[in-house]
């Protein structure tokens, strides 16, 4: 099983994904956004809601959003946001996107960035999606393209395999959201129709070496898990070499990095 489908890993970077992560990722979920169609009158479930990447952008503009997410680390830091942000029409349950504890045609929208991506169960995901959402509603999903398609993950990796270079280059899974047509297919499969996946790309503003890497190893996952994996005293000497490729690599600063997404639409 994908380590990142159990909610260790996004509790344990929950602090960091708020403070870095987040803000980044915003901007697919506004892409997103402009991809559906809602108004004051909408109801909302957002899966795999972290800490409301998208849910605080939304909220403002509809009727009720339940958010769900498994790592109560991550609904800890999303309670903060809506209390610091003053928001009071969004409910929090610490669920299972693969169970969702709603009946069948709750809501009007179905969002579920970066998130469903790593189920275990992906087409469950998406049924339980179909399932809670009212005939005409829409749904609205999203995965990260190859690594080849991402500069910004490319120069991860990099920095990565000096470090270690018998660490294998991520290879592109082409049964997984990764490729846009298992991506379509498994939402048509799953009941939807009207389905589109675009391809958008957004940057990461770099102002230093030191700062990317950094920001990475706070709010992403996956480095979390390599850290934990490793243990401190090889994570420090890996990540010495890895700052020094770094620090040659991103030499001229600042720049701008790109990372290619997918998302996805359909129609219940």
């Amino acid at each position: 099983m994908n380590p990142l489908a159990s909610p260790e890993p996004w509790s344990l970077v929950a602090e960091g994904y708020q403070e870095t992560t987040r803000l980044f990722l915003e901007s697919y979920s506004l892409s997103g956004l402009e991809m559906v169609s809602y108004d004051v009158d909408t109801e909302v479930v957002d899966v795999a809601c972290g800490p409301g990447t998208t849910t605080l952008l939304l909220a403002p503009q509809v009727k009720r959003i339940a958010c769900v997410d498994f790592a109560e680390g991550m609904l800890a830091q999303l309670n903060r946001n809506l209390t610091e942000a003053g928001i009071t029409n969004v409910e929090c349950h610490h669920a299972d996107g693969q169970h969702l504890p709603f009946d069948d045609g709750s809501f009007d929208l179905g969002v579920s960035m970066f998130g469903l991506m790593f189920f275990k169960d992906r087409r469950r995901g998406f049924r339980e999606l179909h399932r809670v959402l009212r005939p005409g509603g829409q749904v609205l999903v999203s995965s990260w393209a190859p690594l080849a398609l991402s500069p910004a993950m490319q120069v991860l990796f990099r920095a990565l395999a000096a470090a270690d270079p018998s660490r294998p280059e991520p290879q592109a899974d082409i049964t997984s959201l990764e490729n846009p047509e298992v991506f379509e297919r498994e939402l048509r499969d799953a009941g939807f129709s009207e389905v589109k996946v675009e391809a958008v790309e957004h940057f990461l503003e770099v102002q230093s070496a030191d700062e990317f890497w950094q920001e990475l190893v706070r709010g992403a996952a996956p480095m979390a898990l390599l850290r934990q994996k490793l243990g401190e005293p090889e994570w420090a000497r890996q990540e010495a070499i890895a700052l020094d490729y770094l620090r040659k690599e991103l030499a001229e600063v600042p720049t701008r990095l790109g990372s290619m997404a997918y998302l996805a639409v359909g129609r219940r």
